[in-house]
């Protein structure tokens, strides 16, 4: 809405028109995502704008995301519903401003709204039923891809300050300046007088309009009132203001008359661009809007710098011009054809149908597009058409598209309604052909019936078939060669989303078979089972080779070829065989035969495994080679059948019994067939064998050890090979031809050495292996005694453990000592004086001498020291004396390091033999006078203290 600034302005515009361009606004792309900002109030043009909206939103150029009313009039949201309700957009966004202001200069009046409301919309209602414009404003950027929106303010700027204030919330995370940021490309602002002067939605809104300026975070153009308000727009003088909403409001706000047309210019600026129509006359730099607090409240001024993208238009094309784009666009609400609904809105698929159209604006001239493609139209009134819509057009389920197009009157085009078109089911009624023979290969199958549609098909047993729609009663579909493989009944059926119809029966008919050839066509009598190859034709799956009336396994290869198991029974005998092919039903049926000959033959041998053997071996299969064995042939050792196993008719196996190779010599090898004579013969060898060793186990052992079973491998091993050891016999085990054992007695082992070990054959001896017999490591458990008296007399000891052996030797500290071996637990050993002269420990080890041997771990022989005995102290009584005096003790079990103590004090003392010892009484150490307890002490290991004597002490005097 607008109201026009003074003349003083008009020179202002002069004055700065010539401000250089320098550079070009980026032209938008269509459609042009618009958020169409209006106050919708003061001024009819505002009901002008939103039909020049719907216009181009027809032409495809809009794409409208959601209208906001900056009006504090409660009937302006309403109405911009009633006339979106009109144009056929019920479901698009509108957001009401809730304040209270702006009201200055009347902004929040309406001489129109309350009554388009009432007529064209809901009677009664008020903005209060519509969410808050910022909430709108939110929600359409939030959906919106970035950098695609184009806001058109065409109003008052509170909702696009409180937009710019708003926090994030549940519609987006973002604050609104962010959300500015990331989605508008554009504000076209259709407010103030450029490049300087006042204008009305500036003035009445005038700190909301400063706000939005100075913080927009993007681009600004402006069309201020100073380029539109020469260009006059306005409703058809025809149109029925009864019918159409933006005719009635002009007729309500001003008779009728066009007026300046300021929010459709802005707004075309916004969807086309600069193209011919307008000029940047100011680019890139800054628009100020005076507050309330200045001296000029809601006037306007813009200055090059800095640069803020704000910029301000001036119209290129005259006023006449424009009009001429504009008045056709507004003018849409009289011809542009509003399609409302359609009946029926669903139809079964394939029927022919009319649909009845419902709406406003139809003229006689109007076409009825079926996706978009003209159809016939019957004119039924301004308000109603229909169209005849054949099978082909409904032919498939699924959803359809019509519209109405009026060439006249500038070649409008409804909005679409949705026409559901419905499966039904099929229904089949005849199938043509109906049979064919099975292999016959592919043909194609006609199918009559019912409710076929494009997407029909034809299915075979379940399965969909290649298909043809022909009509909605007649498809084609290919029956493949699969499909008449094998006879049998085939399930026709059609199926559609609609359903599944009822089926019908296609049957698969055998041929009769007939034969060329058999192969082999003869064999021999007692001969394997084998494949016969039967070539004829009209063979199916499910062909049967029969031999003399009989059903054999038979394996279907093609249709001109069979193949047969033939047992061996059939051909048991010699004689001739009927060979037919019977076809299954339906159809089918027994061929002529043909004659398999069975020939009785002889035998012929070309090779025997093995062809040499060892006698004395034990009984062994003898395979053997050749041509023409039956099951019955015998293999024959010197004229004498043996038991005989059928492989094939080139091999048989026979058991060779041990007798038969008893001993070395030449036997004939023969087979003979049942009736069919004998073979030539072939020579089985039997050799004596030599045998060989390659180990023993074990092949070590301990001297002493018990009877053992040694066990001997090698080759050519018979039954009555004997082992021998240094060239004795012993007691022989055969095992087997590679591994013998024998039975080693204790004296074979008695002493350590080596034994040689061979095997002798009736037919020879081996090499020898080499057995050693080791002395075995000592252990010792304990000895007897464990312990001694230093100094005492040369004694035996006794050693216990195990593993002694004669020779075995015991060592004290290393030396050996003589020894008297008594068992293999048991030695004596004499240690002489010398080895317990002194006391302490001796280490006591026993060593077997080699082989094998070693030495024992040691255990440790004390040798003790006594416990010192006293039997005299002499002198007794001593006499003291300044100078000092010896004592000479006497006793028994004296040891070099026996200490005499006096009154358990130690004193000086020499060893003189095991029975004395002296003591040195010093000048510092004498005695006090009277008796003093005279002791002795000897040390570890043993020793201890000795029985106390009293020696007595007098004075000289």
């Amino acid at each position: 809405m607008k109201r026009l600034i003074s003349a003083a302005a008009m020179a202002c515009l002069l004055l700065f028109s010539a401000i250089p361009l320098f550079s070009q606004l980026q032209d938008p792309v269509a459609p042009v995502n618009i958020i169409f900002d209006d106050d919708m109030s003061m001024s009819v043009d505002d009901v002008g704008n939103h039909a020049v909206l719907w216009g181009l939103s027809d032409r495809g150029e809009v794409n409208v995301l959601a209208l906001i009313c900056s009006s504090a009039n409660d009937y302006s949201a309403p109405t911009m519903r009633a006339i979106a309700n009109y144009y056929g957009h019920p479901n698009v966004l509108i957001g009401a401003h809730k304040g209270m202001t702006p009201i200055l200069e009347n902004s929040a009046t309406s001489s129109y709204t309350q009554q388009i409301t009432n007529q064209f919309g809901t009677p009664g209602d008020t903005r209060a039923n519509y969410p808050d414009a910022v909430t709108v404003y939110r929600q359409a950027l939030a959906n919106a891809p970035d950098h695609s929106v184009y806001i058109v303010a065409s109003g008052y700027y509170q909702p696009l300050q409180a937009l710019l204030q708003s926090q994030p919330d549940s519609i987006s995370p973002l604050t609104g300046m962010q959300l500015v940021t990331q989605k508008v490309k554009r504000l076209v602002s259709e407010a103030g007088w450029f490049p300087s002067g006042n204008e009305h939605n500036f003035r009445v809104d005038a700190d909301a309009a400063s706000f939005v300026f100075a913080n927009w975070p993007g681009e600004i153009v402006s069309s201020g009132a100073q380029m539109s308000q020469d260009v006059i727009t306005g409703p058809s003088s025809t149109s029925d203001p009864t019918k159409d909403p933006v005719k009635d409001a002009w007729q309500i706000a001003n008779g009728g008359n066009p007026v300046g047309g300021f929010g459709q210019v802005a707004l075309l600026f916004a969807v086309r661009g600069l193209g011919t129509n307008f000029i940047a006359s100011g680019l890139n730099g800054q628009t100020t809007v005076f507050p309330t607090t200045s001296q000029c409240a809601g006037c306007n001024s813009w200055s090059q710098t800095p640069n803020m993208q704000q910029s301000y238009l001036n119209k290129q094309a005259t006023a006449a011009q424009l009009e001429a784009i504009l008045n056709p666009l507004l003018q849409s609400s009289s011809n542009m054809p509003i399609l409302r609904s359609i009946s029926p809105t669903s139809v079964p698929a394939g029927s022919s149908q009319t649909i009845t159209l419902t709406g406003s604006n139809f003229f006689a001239d109007s076409q009825i597009l079926f996706n978009g493609n003209s159809r016939p139209t019957t004119f039924l009134g301004g308000t109603q058409l229909s169209v005849q819509l054949s099978g082909s057009d409904l032919a498939n389920p699924g959803t359809q598209t019509l519209s109405v197009s009026s060439p006249e009157g500038g070649g409008w085009q409804s909005g679409a309604q949705n026409l559901t078109v419905f499966a039904t089911a099929p229904i089949l009624t005849g199938i043509s052909p109906s049979s064919a023979i099975a292999g016959s290969g592919p043909l194609t199958l006609t199918a009559t019936g019912t409710n076929f549609a494009d997407t029909s098909v034809v299915q075979v047993n379940g399965a969909s078939r290649s298909t043809a729609f022909v009509s909605s009663t007649q498809l084609t579909a290919t029956l493949t060669a699969g499909d008449l493989a094998n006879a049998g009944s085939l399930s026709i059926t059609v199926t559609s989303s609609g359903g599944t119809s009822a089926p019908l029966i296609f049957t698969v008919n055998n041929p009769v078979p007939s034969l060329t050839s058999i192969s082999p066509s003869t064999t021999f009598a007692g001969g394997a089972a084998f494949t016969l190859t039967v070539n004829g034709t009209n063979f199916v799956n499910g062909s049967v080779v029969q031999v003399n009336g009989s059903s054999r396994t038979t394996a279907f290869v093609s249709g001109t070829q069979l193949s047969a198991a033939i047992p061996a029974s059939d051909i048991a005998s010699a004689g001739t065989l009927s060979i037919t092919v019977v076809n299954p039903t339906p159809g089918g049926g027994a061929s002529a035969a043909l004659a398999l000959v069975v020939n009785n033959p002889p035998p012929s041998l070309t090779s025997i495994s093995p062809s040499a053997t060892f006698a004395g071996g034990p009984a062994f299969t003898l395979m053997v080679n050749g041509t023409n064995f039956v099951n019955g042939s015998v293999v024959q050792v010197n004229g004498s059948s043996r038991t005989t196993t059928f492989v094939s008719s080139t091999q048989l196996s026979a058991a060779i019994p041990a007798s038969d190779i008893a001993s070395a010599g030449t036997l004939s090898i023969t087979v003979v067939n049942p009736g069919g004579g004998a073979s030539a013969a072939l020579s089985l060898v039997v050799n004596n064998p030599v045998p060989t060793l390659t180990s023993i186990s074990p092949s070590t052992t301990f001297a002493g050890g018990a009877a053992f079973t040694l066990t001997v491998n090698g080759t050519n091993f018979i039954n009555g090979s004997v082992v021998q050891v240094n060239g004795s016999s012993r007691t022989t085990t055969f095992v087997s031809s590679t591994q013998l054992s024998a039975t080693i007695p204790a004296s074979d082992i008695a002493s350590a050495g080596t034994r040689s070990i061979s095997v002798v054959n009736p037919g020879g001896a081996s090499g020898s292996l080499t057995l050693t017999v080791n002395n075995p490591v000592p252990s010792l458990t304990s000895m007897s005694p464990s312990a001694t008296t230093v100094g005492g007399p040369a004694f035996t000891l006794t050693v216990n453990g195990s593993n002694f052996v004669n020779g075995a030797v015991v060592q004290v500290n290393g030396s050996s000592r003589t020894t008297t071996f008594v068992s293999n637990t048991q030695l004596n050993a004499t240690i002489p004086a010398s080895d317990i002269a002194s006391a302490g420990t001796l280490s006591i080890a026993v060593v077997n001498p080699a082989p094998g041997g070693g030495a024992s771990a040691h255990l440790t022989f004390t040798v003790n020291n006594p416990v010192p005995s006293i039997s005299s102290v002499s002198p007794n009584p001593v006499v003291s004396v300044l100078s000092g005096y010896t004592l000479t003790i006497s006793g028994s079990g004296f040891v070099s390091g026996s200490v005499v103590q006096i009154d358990g004090a130690q004193y000086p003392t020499t060893f003189v033999s095991s029975t004395q010892l002296k003591a040195q009484v010093a000048n510092g150490g004498l005695l006090s006078l009277g008796g003093h307890a005279v002791t002795v002490f000897n040390p570890a290991p043993g020793g201890g203290t000795s029985n106390a004597v009293t020696v007595t002490v007098i004075s000289l005097l």
